[in-house]
């Protein structure tokens, strides 16, 4: 079983917050000092903070996450990565989306530190409907995840997230981008185009969730520089193949063929659609603070 730290804080302070803050932790501790010190500077406290570390067994952060939003007791679950500073407003923001919006789940936004040193938001290209969530900024209804079950833990790293938003909206509820509930990432992370090879197992996973949700997520990794440098290929190629611990089926060479077909013909439609209506295609649904 994933070990528990002995961070667990309960706010006195906090007599009116409905939000459970949940980190999942791996051997990050001066990381963690930094993200557990932007909690405790919250205009609204957390109802309980949840750190769970699992830098023993290494067992992936799902299972963590699901430790963690089980221990808690407050309606709305937020989750956060160890490495992540949250703004001043983020609990409080959360809670205000959620009491006002009739949503199981909303996606904040995310900034980070570019190599020149300056801020870049990273916030989720507005044609991309389903092509990924990210829990280093989420939050969730108790209830719905009590639903759907938490999060996936047969996925070690990579798309839990995706698939536990995937399965959110199959439920019913609403999942929504709420870019007034920020978190800054001090290092700098992916960016769309990216190809995720060294989680084939990830991606076959949320494929057999969802194939028609899943052709976005192909897409979305059509790049120059994928292609370029042959991640595209390799990617296609590991998705055909068995890997440890052989629990998740590999694409057919038909399931493959329609995959990639149809997300080319998707990203060809988006660059089109681009260059000649300068809009985005599919927009999530956004809430935003009114002026």
């Amino acid at each position: 079983m994933v070990r528990d730290t002995n961070y667990h804080r309960t706010s006195a302070r906090a007599v009116n917050s409905e939000v459970d803050v949940v980190i999942p932790t791996f051997r990050r501790p001066e990381a963690l000092a930094s993200c557990l010190a932007s909690l405790e500077r919250q205009t609204l406290l957390a109802k309980s903070i949840e750190v769970v570390d699992d830098s023993e067994l290494d067992q992936g952060p799902g299972i963590s996450r699901n430790i963690g939003w089980r221990r808690g007791s407050a309606k709305y679950v937020a989750f956060i990565d160890d490495d992540c500073i949250a703004d001043e407003s983020w609990i409080e923001n959360i809670q205000e989306v959620f009491q006002n919006h009739d949503l199981g789940g909303i996606e904040g936004s995310i900034s980070t530190t570019g190599q020149d040193g300056k801020i870049i938001d990273f916030d989720p290209p507005n044609r991309l409907k389903w092509d990924r969530f990210k829990t280093a900024n989420m939050a969730v209804r108790r209830d719905v995840l009590e639903q759907i079950g938490g999060f996936d833990e047969r996925y070690f790293l990579h798309r839990e997230d995706t698939d536990l938003a995937w399965r959110i909206i199959d439920a019913g509820h609403g999942m929504a981008w709420a870019p007034q509930c920020k978190v800054h990432h001090p290092e700098p992370i992916g960016i769309h185009g990216a190809v995720y090879g060294a989680y084939p197992r990830s991606e076959q996973l949320l494929y057999h969730c969802n194939p028609k949700k899943f052709v976005e997520c192909g897409a979305g990794m059509i790049s120059r520089r994928s292609v370029m440098n042959g991640d595209l290929r390799k990617l296609r190629k590991e998705m055909r193949s068995v890997h440890e611990p052989g629990d998740v089926k590999p694409l057919t060479p038909t399931q493959s063929w329609s995959l990639w077909t149809r997300a080319w013909l998707l990203a060809i439609f988006w660059a089109v659609r681009r260059i000649v209506k300068d809009e985005p295609v599919a927009p999530r649904h956004s809430i935003e603070r009114p002026d």
